[in-house]
C-alpha cells in the first residue's frame, strides 16, 4: 500500500507547529548572513517567494520588512501562525510541487530546509517551475543536505509527532540547479544548531525558451 508522505508531513506540522517555532533561533548566523545577502541585493518592494514558510519566523517577518512577501506551506496551523507574525504578508496553503504560478512573478524564490519534505523524484521538475516563476534577473536560495536520505523519524526531536524527508545529497543538487536553468553565484557548507547544509545561492540562465517541466 502506498504511504501519503506529504500527508506526514502535513499533519507533523499541523501537531507540532507551536513547539517547532518556538524552537525558531532569529540569530542563527547561517540564515542572518543568508538574509543580509538577500536584503542588500534586492530593491525596496521586490517580490519574495518563501517555499515551506513555515510559522513566518524569522524568515518572512524580516523579509516583509522590505519586499512584499508570499508564503506558501503545506500546514494549516503553521500558516495560522504565519498570518499572526507577518500580518502584512500573503500566504498560500498548498504542496509546492503542485503549486501553479504567473511566469516571471517574483525577483526571488527561497527555499529553506523545505524542498527536503517533497519526494525526491519530484525535485528536478519542482526546480524548473521555479526558474519558471523567477524573473530574468531574479534569484533562488535554498538549503540543502550534504548526503542522500529518505525516510521518516517518529516523535520527532520530541515534539510528538511523527515527520517524513526526502533528499540527493549536495552534488546532486547542484548538478540539478545547472539542470534547471540556474547559475550558481556561491555554494557553501553552513553549520546551523548541531546540523551542517549546503547553502546556495542561483541567479537565473536565461534562455531562448523557458525550461520545460
Amino acid at each position: 500500500m502506498d504511504v501519503n508522505h506529504k500527508g506526514i508531513v502535513e499533519a507533523g506540522y499541523d501537531r507540532m507547529s507551536g513547539a517547532y517555532l518556538a524552537s525558531k533561533n532569529p540569530k542563527d548566523k547561517a540564515t542572518r548572513e543568508a538574509m543580509e545577502d538577500i536584503l542588500q541585493r534586492l530593491p525596496e518592494g521586490a517580490a519574495v517567494l518563501d517555499l515551506g514558510c513555515g510559522a513566518g519566523f524569522p524568515v518572512a517577518q524580516r523579509l516583509a520588512q522590505r519586499f512584499v512577501v508570499t508564503g506558501v506551506d503545506i500546514s494549516a496551523e503553521q500558516l495560522k501562525l504565519a498570518r499572526e507574525n507577518v500580518p502584512i504578508a500573503k500566504f498560500i496553503k498548498a504542496d509546492m510541487a503542485e503549486l501553479e504560478l504567473s511566469q516571471g512573478s517574483f525577483d526571488a524564490v527561497i527555499a529553506l530546509y523545505s524542498i527536503i519534505h517533497v519526494p525526491r523524484e519530484e525535485h528536478g521538475a519542482l526546480l524548473r517551475k521555479i526558474r519558471r516563476w523567477v524573473k530574468p534577473v531574479g534569484i533562488f536560495l535554498a538549503t540543502w543536505p550534504l548526503t542522500e536520505w529518505e525516510g521518516e523519524e517518529e516523535n520527532w526531536e520530541g515534539w510528538g509527532a511523527t515527520m517524513w524527508w526526502s533528499h540527493f545529497d549536495k552534488q546532486t543538487y547542484i548538478d540539478m540547479l545547472g539542470q534547471s536553468g540556474f547559475e550558481i553565484e556561491w555554494a557553501e557548507e553552513k553549520t546551523s544548531g548541531s546540523e551542517t547544509w549546503m547553502w546556495a545561492l542561483a541567479a537565473r540562465q536565461n534562455r531562448s525558451s523557458d525550461v520545460v517541466a
